[in-house]
């Protein structure tokens, strides 16, 4: 007897490894606005894009943090303009002690600026800051974790949120500024 049945092609089945991208509907948030996962990475793909295409070989690593930094204002500036009621407090805060951050930083020279010179700036920055700086850490890490709760880990918002916590005291009495990374 002889089969008419062919054997079952084999095929090779491709298993994704990683989790799809949270949308409105599987954020753990439920105040998250319609389109704000999608729109925050395109801008972070587009801010991204322009921080790749600067010359690994030509500038310093102090000029490409301050462009990094720069390159970020307009991140916080984009979620403070689409944060829900609930977050818009921090949001603002947030956004507004970044924004007035990078005015000290447009007036940096990047082919010149040195990392004592942006350590000095940043700093500054923050002490002239009429907020408290508990106040301006929480609020930082509430966006961050509203980003990341709703839309996933996003690097640069963890980044700008941290650099605010980056002046916390330790060891008591001593402060300390570092770039997080």
């Amino acid at each position: 007897m002889v089969s008419t049945t062919a054997p079952p092609p084999t095929s090779t089945t491709v298993v994704s490894t990683t989790a799809p991208p949270r949308t409105t509907t599987t954020a753990q948030w439920s105040d998250v606005p319609e389109g704000f996962c999608a729109g925050l990475a395109v801008e972070s793909a587009r801010i991204t894009q322009a921080l790749e295409e600067l010359d690994a070989s030509g500038p310093s690593d102090a000029a490409r943090l301050l462009a990094h930094l720069r390159a970020t204002t307009a991140l916080v500036g984009w979620i403070d303009g689409r944060a829900p009621a609930g977050l818009q407090e921090d949001s603002g805060l947030f956004g507004g002690v970044y924004s007035n951050v990078d005015i000290v930083l447009a007036d940096l020279d990047p082919e010149m600026v040195t990392d004592s010179q942006l350590r000095n700036a940043l700093f500054g920055a923050l002490m002239d800051s009429p907020v408290d700086g508990q106040m301006l850490d929480g609020a930082a890490g509430r966006v961050a974790d509203w980003v990341d709760g709703s839309c996933g880990v996003f690097p640069m918002v963890a980044f700008v949120a941290d650099l605010f916590a980056a002046a916390r005291q330790a060891d008591g009495d001593e402060l300390v500024f570092e770039f997080p990374g």
